[in-house]
């Protein structure tokens, strides 16, 4: 377990480094002086100099990459001309709102999302089985906005049982924001956990248990439950990003103070340092939680460490 945590930490680094690359090079690829587009047309000659030496603009581009990585290795992600702050200080206010609305929308993703996929694949050939499956197929195809908005309309104007805009409610003022973004991504996971648990239940273990009498409840919980959730572990990994990203359209709906409308004020006002450090955030946290899956992965299947150590030293 030691050598595969170690392994996938050292794998993680020439991730982390081309994240930062790629940081690094949208200063480059925007069309235009990015300094005239930050600060106007209109900037003073000292200004607009002090700003594109502090950006690294007067330097070669490898030289601006290692400045960059060497101000990260110091916590050092950016300073915003535009707000005239740093821009840690400008994230660290963001993102604890962002933090809630996740987790709301994880626990509504989980709570929903696996046990109607297990539901509709032990009921699979009955008519509720069939009916939570449509409902899965509508929930995918729902526009989050669109959902956004009729979440507001019924609870919030309606029926008035939340908050539909700012924090004012606390936490109560995420509930809305997380079924926005919670309630599609629930109707995935029941599709992927629908299909996980019909093919552990036609396993030969399971057939085979049944036929020795042990009851299909115990069945289904001890046994078919644990391998059927492991493809979910994985599912869970490479859609964490999209809890996080699904936050910008919504957060600018419900007007939450959180990291996706700091994305939309950022890309409207062009502070562009502000852009560069979300973006070398948002996939540090998303490297994180793929690794956070992989541990838990092989903690249910220890068979997977050995066999992805394996793997890996054959290749270097």
């Amino acid at each position: 377990m030691l050598k595969f945590t170690i392994k996938r930490i050292l794998n993680l680094i020439p991730i982390l480094l081309g994240i930062a690359l790629v940081s690094s090079g949208l200063y480059y690829i925007i069309p235009g002086d990015i300094v005239l587009v930050m600060l106007g047309q209109h900037v003073d000659p000292y200004t607009y100099i002090n700003v594109k030496r502090s950006l690294g603009l007067d330097l070669p581009f490898w030289q601006n990459f290692l400045g960059f990585v060497r101000g990260l290795l110091d916590g050092n992600i950016g300073y915003s001309y535009i707000q005239q702050r740093p821009v840690a200080e400008i994230i660290a206010e963001a993102l604890p709102v962002t933090f809630r609305l996740t987790a709301m929308a994880l626990i509504i993703t989980v709570a929903i999302g696996i046990p109607a996929g297990i539901l509709a694949a032990v009921w699979d050939r009955k008519p509720m089985g069939q009916a939570i499956n449509a409902g899965a197929v509508t929930g995918i195809s729902l526009p989050s906005f669109l959902l956004a908005l009729f979440l507001q309309l019924l609870f919030g104007v309606t029926l008035k049982w939340f908050p539909i805009s700012g924090m004012s409610g606390g936490l109560l003022g995420y509930v809305l924001p997380g079924m926005a973004v919670g309630l599609p991504l629930a109707a995935l996971y029941t599709r992927v956990a629908r299909a996980s648990m019909l093919e552990v239940l036609n396993e030969e273990y399971i057939l085979y248990a049944l036929s020795r009498g042990l009851s299909f409840r115990r069945m289904v919980l001890k046994h078919a439950l644990p391998n059927a959730v492991i493809p979910l572990l994985t599912q869970l990994g490479m859609d964490f990003g999209a809890f996080m990203t699904g936050a910008v359209l919504t957060e600018t709906i419900f007007n939450l103070p959180g990291m996706g409308r700091l994305v939309y004020s950022a890309i409207n006002i062009r502070d562009f340092p502000v852009l560069r450090g979300i973006l070398l955030l948002l996939a540090l946290i998303v490297v994180a939680a793929n690794l956070l899956v992989d541990l838990i992965y092989v903690k249910l299947d220890p068979r997977m460490a050995s066999s992805i150590v394996r793997e890996t030293d054959a290749s270097m």
